[in-house]
C-alpha cells in the first residue's frame, strides 16, 4: 500500500481557551498516521491560557508546534508565519474553534489525488453546540451559519465554477462568490507556492482572496461535503455581530482588488438578475428581502404622512389602494426575510432569534458601509 501524503495543519489562534482544548481533542481523534502529519499552532499574541493549553498537549506529541507571532494583525498574518515552515505536501486549514470530523483528514485530500488540477478542497461546515442553553450558538445551529452547501447550492459537492467576468458579485465573499473559508480548507502545494506561500497582508477578506488567487492561476476549486468540520460559534450575540460586522466590512476591499470597473445591481430572485453597467466607482448593490421591506416600508410611512399632511383622511381613502399595496409588500418581504426564523425550535425563543437574524444582518450591512468609506468601493448587500 502506498504511504500517505504527508499534511500540514494550520491553526491561526488568538485568546481560544474557552474551545481550544476540544480543538486539539478532536485533532488528535482523527484517523491519518501521526507520522504523516503536523499541527501548526500559530499563536496571534493570546493573552489568555491558550498557549499554555496548547504547550501541554504539545509535550505529550511531537507533531504538536506552536508559532508565536506576537505583532500578528490578522489571521491571515498568524497562517503565513506557519506556511513559511509547512512541511505538507497538502496544507489544510481549520481554526482552534473548530472540531474536525475523524475522517477529515482522508476526505479533504481525497480529490487532489483524482485530479492534479485541483487547487483547493474544501468541507462542509457545521455547529458544535458548546452550550445547550445558549441562544447565539442555537440559531447558528439552525440558520446553517458558515454551512457551504446551501450557500453555494450544491449539497452533493463538485468542481466550484470558474469566475468568469470578474463581477463583483464574483469576487466580494457573498454567497455568489467562490470560495471556501479556512474553518475548513485544504490546499496544494503547488498551488500554495503558485502564490508565494501566503495570505495578503489586509486586515480582513484574506480566505476569499486565497482562493480567488489560486483560481485566477488556473487551478480548480472542489467541494467535498464528506469532509466535515463542526464550528464551536461566539458564545455572546455582540461576539457574533462583531464577526458578521467584519465579514461586511472585508467585502469592499475585495472588489477593490479582483472587481473590473463596473456597478452591479445584483437581485436575488429568479436564481440571480445580475446588472452590470460602466461606472466610475466599482461596487455592487445586492437588492435582497432586508433591503426590500426597508425601502417599502420607508416609501409607505413617507406617502402616508404627505398624503394624510396634504388631504387629511380623504386623501387616505382615496389612497387607499396603492397604500394598501405597499404595506402588503412590505409584509412580503419582511415574511420572506424572517421565514427561517419560523422554523427554528423552541418556539418561545421565537423573539430572541427573530432579533438575532435582524441585527445579524444589520451588522453585516453597517460593516460593509464602514468598507465603502475605507476602500472607496460600493458594496451594500441586503
Amino acid at each position: 500500500m502506498a504511504e500517505k501524503p504527508f499534511v500540514s495543519i494550520i491553526l491561526p489562534v488568538r485568546n481560544a481557551e474557552r474551545t481550544i482544548e476540544t480543538t486539539i481533542q478532536y485533532l488528535l481523534n482523527v484517523s491519518y498516521p501521526r507520522e504523516r502529519m503536523e499541527i501548526l499552532f500559530a499563536d496571534g499574541g493570546s493573552k489568555d491560557k491558550t498557549v499554555e493549553i496548547i504547550n501541554k498537549w504539545k509535550g505529550k506529541y511531537d507533531f504538536i508546534k506552536v508559532i508565536e507571532v506576537p505583532d500578528s494583525k490578522s489571521p491571515g498574518h498568524a497562517r503565513n508565519a506557519a506556511l513559511k515552515v509547512a512541511k505538507g505536501d497538502y496544507i489544510l486549514f481549520t481554526d482552534g474553534d473548530c472540531a474536525p470530523h475523524q475522517d477529515w483528514i482522508d476526505k479533504m485530500i481525497e480529490p487532489f489525488l483524482k485530479d492534479e488540477k485541483i487547487g483547493l478542497v474544501g468541507g462542509e461546515i457545521y455547529t458544535l453546540r458548546t452550550d445547550a442553553n445558549n441562544d447565539t450558538e442555537a440559531y447558528c445551529e439552525q440558520i446553517g451559519f458558515l454551512t457551504i452547501g446551501d450557500r453555494c447550492g450544491m449539497k452533493n459537492g463538485g468542481y466550484y465554477p470558474e469566475i468568469k467576468k470578474d463581477l463583483p458579485s464574483e469576487v466580494n465573499g457573498s454567497q455568489t462568490c467562490p470560495f471556501f473559508a479556512t474553518a475548513n480548507l485544504a490546499a496544494s502545494r503547488k498551488a500554495v507556492e503558485s502564490i508565494g506561500r501566503e495570505f495578503w497582508h489586509e486586515i480582513t477578506g484574506e480566505d476569499v482572496d486565497f482562493n480567488l488567487r489560486i483560481l485566477k492561476n488556473g487551478f480548480k476549486l472542489y467541494f467535498q461535503p464528506s469532509a466535515v468540520v463542526d464550528h464551536m460559534h461566539r458564545a455572546t450575540p455582540q461576539q457574533f455581530y462583531k464577526q458578521l460586522w467584519g465579514y461586511g466590512f472585508g467585502h469592499p476591499l475585495l472588489i477593490k482588488k479582483h472587481a473590473k470597473n463596473v456597478l452591479e445591481f445584483y437581485i436575488q430572485y429568479f436564481k440571480g438578475i445580475s446588472i452590470a453597467i460602466p461606472f466610475p466607482v466599482k461596487g455592487i448593490i445586492y437588492i435582497g428581502d432586508f433591503v426590500l421591506f426597508h425601502i417599502l416600508g420607508f416609501i409607505f410611512l413617507g406617502l402616508f404622512a404627505f398624503i394624510f399632511f396634504k388631504q387629511g383622511l380623504t386623501g387616505i381613502i382615496n389612497n387607499w389602494l396603492l397604500l394598501l399595496s405597499l404595506l402588503l409588500l412590505t409584509g412580503f418581504f419582511k415574511i420572506k426575510f424572517f421565514l427561517p426564523v419560523f422554523k427554528m425550535k423552541p418556539k418561545r425563543k421565537f423573539f430572541k432569534f427573530a432579533t438575532l437574524h435582524y441585527f445579524s444582518k444589520l451588522n453585516f450591512i453597517k460593516g460593509g458601509l464602514a468598507g465603502m468609506k475605507k476602500f472607496g468601493t460600493i458594496n451594500i448587500e441586503g
